[in-house]
């Protein structure tokens, strides 16, 4: 576990240090949500809530293209109801290389990092299990735009992969642990 909070202490200061005295820090608040990709559990058929609420922050510094940012999101009951599990969740915490095009007002941008991917689920009564947590390193990219609506605040829609490098020990007791997913989420950006 040390080793994986060692890689992320590393991949911010990494990001984070080549951006130009003449950057702009920016904050953003969003909501979304996850879908698609493998989450390496098989659902119930009989589950019909495959909505997962996603919400989270962005703290990030930007030059003229380059820039980077530490991006954090958590989705609670990311295994939907109706399942084995009494809650379960998933954060993520991923340091990214952003590059930017801008336009005046609009600013698209496209990024790609690393960080860690944390699952936590409690078995439902009966299944014997407890609670059980994993954490694996992970990597992202994606991207989105920033629409300015005024110097200091703008909206921001933003579309992401998630996916763990490890496809090793069983997570949960099954056979396949391949763990991806797409997040999209709106927001409002803060620019300090």
């Amino acid at each position: 576990m040390r080793s994986i909070g060692t890689l992320l202490l590393g991949v911010a200061i990494v990001l984070l240090a080549p951006v130009t005295a003449s950057a702009q820090g920016y904050l953003t608040a969003f909501v979304g949500g996850n879908f698609g990709g493998d989450s390496g559990v098989s659902l119930d058929e009989s589950v019909t809530d495959t909505s997962r609420l996603d919400f989270g922050a962005r703290l990030g510094a930007t030059g003229a293209i380059f820039g980077g940012e530490i991006d954090v999101g958590y989705t609670p009951d990311f295994y939907g109801k109706g399942t084995i599990f009494d809650s379960s969740g998933v954060l993520t915490v991923m340091g990214n290389l952003v590059i930017g095009i801008p336009l005046g007002p609009v600013r698209p941008y496209f990024l790609g990092g690393l960080g860690l991917v944390r699952r936590t689920v409690d078995y439902a009564a009966g299944e014997g299990q407890g609670s059980v947590t994993d954490s694996r390193a992970a990597y992202s990219f994606g991207g989105g735009v920033n629409f300015f609506v005024s110097e200091k605040v703008g909206i921001n829609a933003d579309l992401r992969y998630f996916r763990n490098f490890s496809t090793g020990n069983s997570f949960l007791d099954l056979s396949n642990d391949s763990f991806n997913f797409t997040r999209g989420s709106v927001g409002i950006t803060f620019r300090f």
